[in-house]
């Protein structure tokens, strides 16, 4: 049970439904399955058909008979006996004429029903057409099984030796599990919350109250997981974190066929059932199923979307009509995971998760039928209640995308029963109880080690009041040598207002300390508004393009950093203001003052000035602008729930000559643009724009070097080195310095070559650019530099995951900055790609 327990809370996906009906629809000629047919039973119970002509019906009521049509068919009674298991229906094929259809055309006349919905989207798409609306949403996830759908024999198991079975030991595995799923779920989660749409300012999640069995404080990431989007209007649909082309998008023709099934009476009319199916065959299966079209408005009155391969998962989603609106509003959703029947590889969660066939041992034989993974499943439902429309609502701009309330987690059972739309059962209570005290006696802390693997991913080990910086443990490069240290912050145990910083580093080669001490406090929860100070006397990459706002701490080993050998010391005191404009809208403004010095050969020499370390006053505007980028503000702290692109970051430094200690004054204007485009299922191109301009004349510590990887070591295999992140493979350090530039780095990255379980390479195409110039490069003194004016140009092949995480790629210099020896223009880089094992 623990490891079941454990599992769930990474990876909540196995399953089957029970039934006391269960049966299969064919063609009578063909004997091929027939998807979506309408089943009604003689006590007017109404579903449909799976992909694979299957259906399962559950009935408190006496079946005597069903009814089951299908569009070209026969409709057929079948009387219900009760000695039949599994029932096979055959459909005589028959001429149809559609004539509640009422469409006369050439094509198929599904066609024009969908170019109709997709023609009045706007109409019907409750963002689109609604000023505001409002409403509450009570969630419940179970990993369950039904007690009947599993036997519970003591089965016996074989080896097979030399084609003989020899018996090996007794199962009991179904039957313990069989006693414990008749006591209560594998796992149950809840959640409330309230949800807010003004349009203009978007949508927006208040978590009220949520419950996870077996821990105090809920996996705030897992509570943001989209299984399936509120809305069906979208051009891309979400199932289980994994976009797919809608079935109504603007071009979705050119991806589905479809095919008119039935109508069926509404509460406002009529609905047309239309089946999808993807057209073509992909190694990654695609979504089909069926969608119920109002007849007048072509509005969306239920869909239902599948997936069917070593996992099978089904989306359903209702829609109640809504006579002030006019508007059918999603009111039911229910998202079901199971094992499949079939082999078809299936990805869910953006490809994070992916199925395949695994390798079965031979030599095993078991007398069992079914075992517990054949019949666990997880179900997600969720009703909305409470809706209201165009009323008057105000969402404020700077609210985060998911707002999780800081008592969330400690409302009684009464709160509880007052927003439960579906009560809970004996089994519900007592997985709330088993687990709760399942993990109170488990020596071995899974809640602490859930919430320690979750931080270890964001470069973070938290311990009671501090969580420590995993980045300053380890680094490396050409001037410190092996920089070890050690630093964090406190956190929210400690205080939710005020924190602590800190962090003492060591250099074993240049065997010195670095260090930097500060505090802040928080200003505003919703907007994310701290102020704060620190000190710091430290080492900086030597004209570097820099941004106070982007968080770069986390880097376990930064591979570029092997070469560096120029860097200049800090020792700066500073004050700073965070504060969140919108979720997605970050800005920071800092003053700081200090004293700057170059760590090699070099002297700032001017008319006025003969500069070899120098003070700077400055003051900073940083800005972060992730605009499809979601976040939800937690207790533990604002928290990004999903990354998205493009991405935006701009900053300004103002440095102020005679203030304080100030001998410089310029204005530097620093950007970074980053994107990615992501095909579904196919290859990803990420373009990164970047670039910088320096206005007065400043120091080398704020020019811009363009991110140099290589050196001109000789011999050749010395120049051999580890590929950076967005450098230029091939220009050597401090080669070229800007006043100006700007660059653009390309890389399209295919999908990994399958050749087996455990060599699947990459190949990535890059391609990188850069152009600038310096004005009075005569100021800077003590090391020889080269302008980028005539611009620089570099292309090469990336290949990943070659051995155990390592791989290898080339890259060429080419255009007016070629070298004239065709060595000194080639560059090999080696490659390690992190696995982490969790």
């Amino acid at each position: 049970m623990k490891n079941v327990f454990f599992l769930f809370l990474l990876f909540p996906f196995l399953s089957i439904s029970q039934t006391q009906i269960q049966g299969i629809v064919l063609d009578g000629k063909t004997k091929q399955p027939l998807p979506f047919a309408t089943i009604t039973t003689s006590s007017n119970f109404g579903t449909l058909t799976d992909i694979d002509g299957k259906f399962n019906i559950k009935s408190s009521k006496t079946v005597t008979q069903i009814s089951i049509s299908y569009v070209g068919y026969e409709t057929l009674l079948f009387p219900i006996t009760k000695n039949e298991k599994f029932l096979k229906i055959a459909l005589n094929p028959k001429t149809e004429s559609l004539k509640e259809v009422q469409i006369v055309a050439r094509e198929n006349p599904a066609l024009q029903i969908i170019k109709n919905t997709i023609k009045n989207k706007s109409k019907n798409d409750i963002e689109k057409s609604l000023n505001s609306f409002k409403f509450n949403t009570y969630t419940k996830i179970l990993v369950t099984a039904n007690p009947d759908s599993i036997s519970g024999n003591i089965d016996s198991v074989f080896v097979l030796k030399e084609g003989q079975k020899q018996f090996k030991k007794l199962d009991s595995s179904n039957y313990k599990f069989k006693k414990e799923i008749d006591k209560s779920h594998l796992y149950i989660s809840e959640k409330i919350s309230e949800f807010q749409f003004q349009k203009g300012k978007g949508k927006k999640e208040t978590v009220v109250a949520s419950r996870m069995a077996g821990l105090k404080e809920p996996i705030y990431e897992l509570l943001a997981v989209t299984f399936q989007d509120l809305s069906f209007y979208n051009e891309y649909y979400v199932l289980a974190g994994t976009k797919y082309i809608n079935p109504i998008a603007d071009d979705a023709l050119k991806t589905y066929n479809y095919k008119i099934l039935d109508t069926v009476k509404t509460e406002s009319g009529n609905s047309i059932l239309i089946y999808f199916k993807p057209k073509e065959k992909k190694e990654t299966l695609g979504i089909e199923g069926v969608l119920y079209i109002d007849i007048q408005s072509f509005a969306l009155t239920k869909a239902i979307a599948e997936l069917k391969g070593m996992i099978n998962v089904k989306a359903t989603q209702n829609y109640s009509y809504m006579k002030p609106g006019n508007i059918w509003f999603p009111q039911e959703m229910d998202v079901v995971l199971k094992k499949g029947d079939n082999k078809e590889r299936i990805s869910l969660f953006g490809g994070s998760i992916k199925f395949g066939e695994s390798k079965k041992n031979d030599s095993i034989v078991s007398t069992k039928t079914k075992s517990e993974s054949d019949v666990t499943y997880f179900i997600s439902k969720a009703t909305n209640t409470n809706i209201e429309i165009n009323t008057p609502i105000v969402v404020k701009s700077a609210a985060p995308t998911i707002q999780f309330n800081d008592d969330a987690a400690k409302k009684k059972d009464g709160f509880w029963d007052s927003y439960r739309t579906d009560s809970i059962t004996e089994r519900g209570k007592n997985t709330y109880k088993m687990l709760d005290s399942l993990v109170k006696v488990d020596g071995e802390n899974i809640e602490q080690k859930i919430h320690i693997g979750r931080n270890i991913l964001k470069g973070i080990y938290p311990t009671k009041y501090i969580d420590l910086n995993l980045g300053k443990i380890l680094n490396f490069n050409n001037y410190e040598g092996f920089r070890v240290g050690f630093g964090g912050e406190t956190n929210a145990s400690f205080s939710n207002i005020f924190k602590l910083e800190s962090y003492l580093a060591y250099g074993t080669k240049d065997r010195d300390f670095k260090y930097t001490i500060g505090t802040s406090f928080r200003l505003n929860k919703n907007t994310n508004t701290w102020i704060g100070a620190n000190y710091t006397n430290d080492l900086k990459e030597a004209a570097s393009l820099d941004f106070i706002a982007i968080n770069t701490t986390f880097s376990l080993l930064n591979l570029r950093n092997l070469n560096l050998g120029q860097f200049y010391n800090y020792k700066t005191a500073s004050a700073y203001l965070k504060h969140d404009i919108r979720p997605n809208l970050e800005a920071e403004f800092q003053i700081s003052s200090g004293d700057y010095k170059p760590l090699f050969d070099y002297q700032y020499i001017s008319s006025d000035k003969n500069l070899s370390q120098y003070g700077l006053t400055t003051a900073i505007f940083g800005f972060q602008y992730n605009p499809k980028s979601e976040y939800m503000n937690s207790p533990i702290g604002k928290l990004r729930i999903k990354n998205e692109f493009p991405q935006f970051t701009f900053q300004l430094t103002k440095s102020f000559e005679n203030v304080l200690n100030g001998d410089f004054d310029f204005t530097q204007l620093n950007f970074r643009a980053q994107h990615e485009i992501k095909r579904l299922q196919k290859a990803t191109t990420s373009i990164l724009l970047e670039g910088g301009i320096v206005l007065g004349d400043a120091p080398i510590s704020h020019l811009f070097n363009s991110s140099p990887n290589a050196s001109f070591k000789n011999p050749w295999a010395n120049r051999i080195n580890f590929v950076g992140k967005n450098s230029f493979e091939t220009m050597g350090y401090n080669e070229f310095i800007s006043d100006r530039f700007a660059a653009i780095h390309l890389k399209h990255e295919l999908k990994p070559f399958n050749f087996g379980t455990k060599f699947k390479p990459q190949l990535i195409f890059v391609t990188r650019a850069a152009i600038g110039d310096i004005d009075n490069s005569s100021f800077h003194n003590g090391f020889v530099f080269k302008s980028l004016n005539n611009g620089y140009l570099e292309s090469g092949l990336e290949f990943k995951s070659l051995f155990k995480g390592f791989g290898l790629s080339t890259f060429y210099r080419y255009g007016a900055n070629q070298n004239p020896e065709w060595s000194d223009n080639l560059a090999v880089k080696i490659s390690y790609k992190i696995r982490l094992g969790f």
